[in-house]
Order: structure tokens, then sequence, then C-alpha cells
């Protein structure tokens, strides 16, 4: 289906938005539009999920005719099959999934264009990058760099993590109808059971095109500060191998922290590697030392780390509890001069266009 896709992706035009030139920051126009496609995609989304609910059940309810069920023998007893009408909620959930999946697609070309990363100029260009973020497609890149953000995880607890998180939907619908069951005893009927369910999957549709945009306006910051903090980084910062040794593993520190794979991850490990010559070296050992290792760094390279680790942490947009922890782990070996309450605040800034130009400025201007 990647095909209809990209040609969906294609024939969406291209509305011509004033915008600055610099796509960290956005301008007050550049946020509007931003903000109005985000709002328009997060209802629509909503919006699609009652869709789907009364096109299954209105069906069912006022034709029960045309769905008809088999009787089958299971374990000695007698279990009506409702074949019709399983085919019938099938088909409407496959063209709900597609329907949301090209209307992420618009959200993200409509976001980009505002931000002035997509035009009718580059708009080839861009367009593998920008559908990998509506289909929602992990990067993985940073692996190619032996770095691995799930290190020393219980490879069966991200499983079960995983496989809870596919399921939430399913389970909170479950929940919910067997909750009314019992507030409402034997006065709920079958309707009001059925749609019980509705307004989780409400939340689900619209929680889902609301992370899509999120982390589309992110990666499309992100690309173009990291960009920014490259030409801004001394070219002589590393040139010692247990200075770009620190560099190597301040990746994979953030990493580790993040626990994640993330676009702006990878774009911004590939692009210091590149610049500074770090060889990269699989297999690497633990980062107990690391913190110690920070402290005793040269004072330039000590404060470039520490800007390095609070972009990393802020990239993807949001500072979890583990970062949080992390910043204070930070802080008590002082090696830290940010509260998580301040990490949190430019990360605010950062999603909203505000850029981060305070915090560049204070941990550069000895570099």
């Amino acid at each position: 289906m990647s095909a209809l896709f990209r040609r969906f992706f294609d024939r969406l035009p291209v509305r011509t938005i004033p915008n600055d030139g610099q796509l960290h920051l956005l301008t007050d126009a550049e946020l509007g539009a931003v903000r109005r496609t985000h709002r328009v995609a997060v209802a629509s989304a909503a919006a699609m999920s009652v869709v789907g609910f009364l096109l299954y059940f209105m069906p069912v309810y006022s034709a029960p005719e045309l769905f008809p069920s088999v009787t089958v023998s299971l374990f000695g007893s007698e279990v009506a099959l409702p074949w019709a009408e399983t085919l019938w909620g099938l088909l409407l959930m496959v063209i709900e999934i597609y329907a949301l999946v090209l209307l992420n697609l618009w959200g993200v070309h409509e976001i980009a264009a505002a931000t002035g990363l997509l035009g009718p100029h580059n708009k080839a260009e861009v367009a593998g990058t920008l559908i990998d973020i509506g289909l929602e497609n992990k990067h993985r890149g940073l692996l190619q760099y032996g770095i691995d953000p799930f290190l020393g995880v219980n490879p069966w607890l991200l499983f079960l993590v995983n496989l809870l998180l596919r399921l939430k939907g399913w389970l909170g619908s479950k929940i919910l109808r067997y909750a009314v069951q019992r507030l409402l005893g034997r006065f709920a009927v079958r309707e009001v059971l059925d749609f019980a369910g509705m307004p989780i999957y409400m939340a689900i549709n619209a929680w889902s095109t609301h992370s899509v945009l999120h982390e589309a306006k992110v990666i499309i910051m992100g690309q173009k500060l990291i960009e920014h903090l490259c030409v801004r980084l001394p070219a002589d910062l590393a040139q010692r191998p247990e200075d770009k040794a620190l560099l190597y593993d301040t990746f994979r520190f953030i990493a580790v922290s993040k626990r994640d794979f993330h676009q702006n991850h990878f774009a911004l490990t590939k692009a210091l590697i590149e610049r500074f010559a770090i060889a990269v070296e699989p297999n690497q050992g633990s980062l107990e030392d690391y913190l110690a290792r920070v402290s005793a760094a040269p004072e330039r390279l000590r404060r470039v780390t520490v800007l390095l680790i609070v972009i990393g942490f802020l990239l993807d947009g949001q500072i979890s509890w583990r970062e949080r922890r992390r910043i204070r782990e930070l802080a008590e070996r002082g090696v830290f001069r940010y509260t998580a309450g301040e990490v949190r605040a430019m990360c605010r800034d950062f999603v909203r266009g505000a850029g981060i130009e305070a915090l560049l400025t204070r941990q550069l201007a000895a570099a």
C-alpha cells in the first residue's frame, strides 16, 4: 500500500505560507497554521470513530436479516457465530485505518508546508521522510552506530510492555463495557453496551493523530536545530581519542535514558559523528563511569557535553520520568546546573517553536 500513500501525498497541493526560513523557530503565522491543521486533524480523527460506530451498528440493528449467523458446537455447547456481522466489522475497521493514515499524511504535509520544510521545489526530496512520519515508521538508524536504546532491558519485559500498548484500546473498551453493565445491571440493553466503547476509540483515534502531528513538528524543527548546532560547535572540540569517546558515549547515554528510537536522536548522532570523525565501535561496555568522565573532562568539552545531553533529552519533544531522574543524578554529581523543571521549560519552548537560543548561548559562551 506504500504506492497508494505516495500517490496520495504527491497529489496534495502545497499551500504557500509566509515563513522566515528558520525551521527550528516558528513565527506567529507559522504557529497559527500548524495549530489549525492540528485541530482539524484531531477533530476529524475523533469523528471517524463516531462514523465507524454508526456504520457498523445501525445496519445491524435496523436490518438484522442482512447479517446471518451459524450455530456451531463447541465443547458440547451450541454457540452462535455471527460471521456476517464480523466480516462487516472487519471491512469497516480496515477502511477506518486507511482513512486515518491518509488523514495523518495530510496533517504531516500541511505542517511541513507551514514550517517551510516542504515546498514545490523540494517536495519529491522530502516526501519519503514525511511519509515515514505519517506512517509512524520507527527509525532504527542508531543501531548502525552501535547504539542500542534498550541496552540492559529484559527482552521479555520489553515484549510484554509493547503487547499491552497494542491491546490498550481493546482492553479499555472491555473495561468500560463491564463498568456500564455493573452500574446499570439488567437495564443495560445491548445498544448501551455496544456504544459504551465509542468514547474510548474516539480518544484513541484523536490521540493517535495528535501524536503523529506532534512528532512531525518535533522532527521538522529538530532537524534544523541539529544543523544549526553543528554550525556553532567549534571544529577543534574533540581532537583527542578520549574526547571523541566521551562524545560517543554521550550519544549512548542519551539513547539509554530515552529507551526509544527516534529520528532526531539518529540525526544528532550521525551529524556529530561525521563532523568530529568519531570511530564507531559496536558492542561497547557499560556506562557506569560515564558521569565521572564528564566531570573530569576539560571545561569546554564538559560544557558542550552538558549541552548535548539537554538537547538530546528534549529532541523528541518530551521529558520522561526516567530523564527527570537522570537530571537529578547529574545535579547531585555536580555535572548539571539545570533542574528538571528548567529542562521541561526548554522542551516546551522547543515544541512551541520558540527555540533554545538562551541554552546555546550559555553553554557555548566559553567554547
